[in-house]
């Protein structure tokens, strides 16, 4: 065991798991590379054909990455933009208003709205949708200086096969995904509903969160060829030449000398895997989960599960005696869940007492941990949370790559990091960083330059695909 994961005052019983645990999630620079290899093999086959078994989905927008020109050019017109994000997961939706100033900083103004009841169908989402954006409008005083309607970009954090440059109808690969938005073009349904409302917005763009959110980081970095999401769950994005997507070709896209957005949907990665090597926890994990044998990577990665995979290896040193006392209250901690990601925060305690990880137990679960106890369930936290980083630092580093290729004039690849986790456990995020920057060296693609656009790029990245040409 290392001496990051030394536990003093351990029972040789406590150590002997531990290092058995470490051991299972250990991730070799071998092993990453391998990872590189296999993720850049999967983005390529993706742009041969849909439903490639060892090919990621590739999902193609008409978002170009000269959108970061039709960015230069309405900051002169100085009309207002707005972005809307559709949340799914979390029943919610995001508004913000875009525009230009001349000479001061540009404005930018957000809110989120709940969902709080079941539509019964998107028509009536939608005109919820379009009441709230009322509602937005007038609170914020958004209204268009030329009298034409204003452009609204729309953005939904599920697959989405872009029908035209404004249209969008949702894809379901998997049993979890939503089908209530199936069969029906979004943008066509809000546009619906905006007239209905006599409101002065169209929709003129319609996509995934993962390219608005690429969208967003070229607004402040324009060279960022690629974006990557850490969020409830993992996505990324890059930019392709329309040429060498064999599954457009003869299209009018593909037949163009553009580069185009691609919505790689990441989460699939490790369906078919020859590289993955989840461990039993993790195989427990997908067993219990509701989409059993898909987002096999996701699973190992993402915030959805980092909290339960720690949870399983917590309840697995209860069954063994080796954490808690005797009579500890295990009701919760039991639960399916019930030790969120968020609290792996405490990984960065470094108290003499660890009175974080106490407290963070005592108040969530009713358990009075002693130090030994406190000082496992931190190293667990730990083990789980950077195994995740270096494995996502690998997929990083096979998707830079593939965007380097992509590219008609080599230059250094800009990457942007966006997300609820690039917030909540910083050491996630710098690791992953860390992970890639170390393979991409390897591949003599040591230029790559990071930014981190903080929890919520996508609205804003909505708003501004709007003024894609």
């Amino acid at each position: 065991m290392t001496d990051m994961y030394a536990i003093k005052g351990a029972s040789a019983a406590q150590e002997r798991l531990l290092t058995e645990i470490a051991d299972k999630f250990h991730v070799a620079d071998e092993y990453l590379m391998d990872i590189a290899d296999e993720t850049h093999r999967y983005v390529v086959n993706g742009l041969k054909g849909d439903n490639e078994p060892k090919g990621l989905p590739n999902w193609v927008s008409y978002i170009k990455f000269a959108i970061a020109n039709d960015i230069r050019e309405a900051r002169r017109d100085g009309e207002p933009a707005l972005g809307l994000t559709i949340n799914t997961s979390a029943h919610r939706l995001k508004i913000a208003s875009f525009r230009f100033v001349p000479g001061a900083p540009d404005v930018i103004n957000k809110q989120v709205y709940r969902i709080e009841k079941e539509f019964p169908s998107v028509m009536e989402l939608f005109e919820e949708v379009a009441t709230n954006i009322m509602r937005f409008l007038n609170s914020h005083n958004v209204e268009s200086r030329s009298g034409k309607p204003i452009s609204l970009g729309m953005s939904i954090d599920l697959p989405l096969a872009e029908t035209s440059k404004s249209g969008g109808r949702v894809v379901c690969q998997s049993e979890t995904c939503s089908r209530f938005y199936m069969n029906m073009d979004i943008a066509q349904a809000l546009n619906a509903a905006l007239l209905r409302k006599h409101l002065p917005v169209r929709v003129t763009s319609t996509i995934n969160c993962v390219i608005s959110t690429m969208v967003a980081a070229q607004y402040r970095f324009p060279s960022t060829c690629m974006a990557l999401i850490l969020n409830h769950g993992i996505n990324a994005s890059y930019y392709e030449a329309a040429a060498k997507i064999e599954k457009i070709a003869g299209t009018e896209l593909g037949s163009s000398h553009a580069r185009v957005a691609i919505n790689t949907e990441l989460a699939s990665f490790g369906e078919n895997s020859e590289v993955i090597k989840p461990t039993m926890w993790d195989n427990r994990v997908d067993r219990e989960s509701a989409n059993t044998g898909h987002h096999i990577f996701e699973k190992l990665v993402a915030d959805k599960y980092l909290g339960e995979i720690v949870r399983n290896l917590i309840t697995d040193f209860r069954d063994d005696l080796l954490i808690f006392p005797r009579d500890a209250d295990m009701s919760t901690l039991s639960e399916p869940y019930s030790f969120y990601t968020s609290y792996m925060v405490i990984m960065d305690d470094c108290s003499d007492d660890l009175h974080e990880v106490g407290d963070l137990l005592k108040a969530n679960f009713n358990i009075a941990a002693s130090i030994v106890d406190r000082q496992i369930v931190r190293a667990l936290c730990h083990i789980v949370a950077m195994r995740a980083a270096k494995l996502v630092g690998g997929a990083v580093a096979g998707l830079v790559k593939r965007a380097t290729e992509a590219m008609s004039v080599p230059a250094p690849a800009v990457i942007s990091i966006s997300g609820q986790l690039t917030e909540m456990n910083q050491p996630y995020v710098n690791c992953t960083i860390a992970s890639a920057q170390k393979l991409l060296g390897a591949m003599g693609l040591d230029r790559a330059e990071f930014n981190i656009l903080g929890e919520d790029g996508y609205t804003v990245g909505a708003a501004l695909s709007s003024f894609s040409k």
